[in-house]
């Protein structure tokens, strides 16, 4: 006891804490500087206390691997809420190929606290606090690892929540970012200890359950079930009574790679909304889904192989005064290229990309050909797209702020678009993102407008500049007097928030006429020209002065003015 007593005497002097960790019994004891480092004469007696006290984006470094030595740096809150970094060293004890007890020491350590600060939400949801979908995919690929190493298995939920646009469309913005923000704290409190949780989409969560908590899959996802069907989410508008749905796949049994994961698990995601919703179900290799998951992963392949090789180029499609018919910008469009040279749709490759959580990639690759082309030709402007998931992401205003802060002339005739549910997604953050490209002399559009449920309220506070009507809402506008109204109340409301606007899809020269005659500011669709390989705007030089098709585009020597005139917009 007086040698045990001398090495605690000891420990605290060197401001080092001990511990030994019984994990069977799922105790830990502590020894030497633990109150000074916990700051609390209690420090945390279990796993979960101790997963409580660990910052969120490390927890992943303690939990969910079974590693013989332990050499690891990571924060916690102390009892005062402040955060401290730590550096463990320790061994571990195996009984049967898994781990029963660890034992360590722990001491503080000093990081430059501007770090610290860049560090902060990297890899983290900005609404909800969790980890992002990119960050979720690497800590799942960990577990996958992890799981071959000790031939065992782990499993991957998703989660969403049913009929989210109702609480949007019903209650506001607000009251859906809380149920977001509700719904994430729900999940932290019932999920066990070395569950992972990220946002993984606008209203979707995922969950990785490392072994042995992913044997009980569906043990766990029915506990998720039944806490929404009983408990209100609490959120500061009202408790909201709502239900979710769960999809979920094992891995490596089943799923072999963090996309296969997230692939398999949204999949049977789907299967649920397809079967009514509020259930559960796993995924399970069938013949036909084997085939669509091959065809998707040899898509995965050649996206990869033309990322390197560069096999993605920019198609353009013009944007026109409604009344002139002048050619005011184009619209850039992304198109990939096989190896063969033939040309992939979008609507294929591009969900895929999204899959693989290389929009970013994708987006910034976008943003640079359209920089390179606005710098080669100044009377040019352009409009580019960014993916919902770019657009969630918090260091996406200064990839942006770093590639046009010194190009304020070209940052002047560019164009960025983000769909309606992107920007909804997390309002904060696209204002932060609308405002720093005005700050750099661009402009924001808000594309597919009409799709979702963004209020007045929030077009007026993202202070975006061009409002597209999204075209599925034009496709009988000449016919049908309901689409005719909504069409019109569009107009009118960007009318009325000083915003320009765009009908997108317009394929016929009635639909033209009609949206002239209502004064919507710009159009764009096949009547006034597909999108095009070649350069339209060279066609114009050499075709000076004529009339290209269906009378849309304008002469090249009035270029310079539909350049000023856009960038009024």
């Amino acid at each position: 006891m007086a040698d045990t007593s001398f090495l605690a005497e000891l420990l605290s002097v060197a401001g080092t804490a001990a511990y030994d960790w019984d994990l069977a019994a799922d105790r830990i004891e502590w020894f030497g500087a633990a109150p000074v480092l916990f700051g609390s004469d209690r420090p945390p007696a279990n796993s979960t206390e101790l997963y409580n006290i660990v910052y969120d984006d490390d927890r992943h470094l303690i939990f969910g691997i079974e590693p013989h030595a332990v050499d690891r740096e990571y924060r916690i809150r102390q009892a005062d809420s402040k955060i401290i970094w730590v550096h463990e060293r320790g061994t571990a004890e195996f009984k049967h190929d898994r781990i029963v007890r660890q034992r360590g020491l722990l001491r503080v350590i000093e990081k430059q606290s501007g770090r610290v600060a860049a560090r902060e939400w990297q890899g983290r949801d900005e609404l909800t606090g969790c980890l992002n979908r990119t960050h979720m995919l690497t800590q799942i690929t960990k577990a996958i690892e992890a799981a071959k190493a000790t031939r065992r298995s782990c499993a991957y939920l998703v989660l969403g929540i049913d009929k989210m646009s109702f609480v949007n469309e019903a209650m506001g913005m607000e009251a859906g970012d809380g149920l977001l923000r509700g719904v994430a704290q729900r999940l932290s409190e019932i999920l066990p200890a070395r569950a992972l949780l990220a946002r993984a989409g606008g209203d979707l969560f995922g969950i990785l359950l490392p072994d042995p908590l992913g044997q009980d899959l569906a043990m766990l996802a029915e506990r998720l079930l039944q806490s929404f069907r009983n408990y209100p989410v609490i959120t500061q508008t009202a408790p909201l009574h709502i239900t979710v749905s769960v999809g979920g796949v094992r891995m490596p049994l089943v799923a072999h790679s963090a996309t296969e994961a997230m692939i398999f698990a949204e999949q049977a995601l789907h299967d649920v909304h397809q079967r009514g919703r509020n259930l559960f179900v796993e995924y399970i290799d069938s013949p036909e889904r084997m085939q669509e998951n091959r065809r998707v992963l040899e898509l995965g392949e050649r996206i990869k192989h033309a990322f390197k090789h560069d096999g993605f180029r920019l198609a353009y499609q013009p944007v026109v005064d409604s009344q002139t018919g002048a050619t005011l910008f184009y619209e850039a469009l992304v198109r990939m290229f096989g190896d063969d040279g033939q040309m992939i749709a979008a609507a294929k490759f591009v969900p895929v990309i999204e899959q693989l959580g290389l929009a970013l990639e994708l987006d910034r690759m976008v943003l640079d050909l359209a920089v390179r082309e606005l710098e080669n030709y100044p009377d040019l402007c352009l409009a580019i797209n960014v993916s919902g998931l770019t657009a969630a992401q918090a260091d996406w205003p200064d990839h942006v702020r770093h590639v046009l802060g010194s190009r304020r002339k070209v940052a002047e005739r560019l164009i960025i678009e983000i769909t309606e549910t992107a920007a909804i997604m997390d309002v904060s953050e696209t204002r932060r993102f609308v405002d720093s490209v005005r700050e750099l002399g661009g402009r924001v559009a808000l594309d597919d407008f009409g799709a979702g449920s963004t209020s007045i309220r929030h077009l007026r506070s993202l202070a975006i500049s061009i409002m597209k009507i999204d075209k599925d809402l034009l496709r009988d506008v000449i016919k049908n007097a309901e689409q005719q109204h909504l069409v019109r109340m569009l107009i009118e409301i960007a009318r009325g928030l000083g915003l320009k606007s765009v009908a997108e899809g317009v394929e016929t020269a009635d639909m033209a006429a009609w949206l002239k005659a209502e004064k919507v500011d710009m159009m764009q669709g096949y009547y006034f020209g597909k999108p095009m390989l070649d350069r339209p705007w060279l066609a114009q030089t050499e075709n000076a002065g004529s009339k290209t098709q269906n009378a849309a585009h304008m002469p090249a020597d009035a270029t310079a003015s539909a350049v000023r005139l856009a960038s009024s917009l």
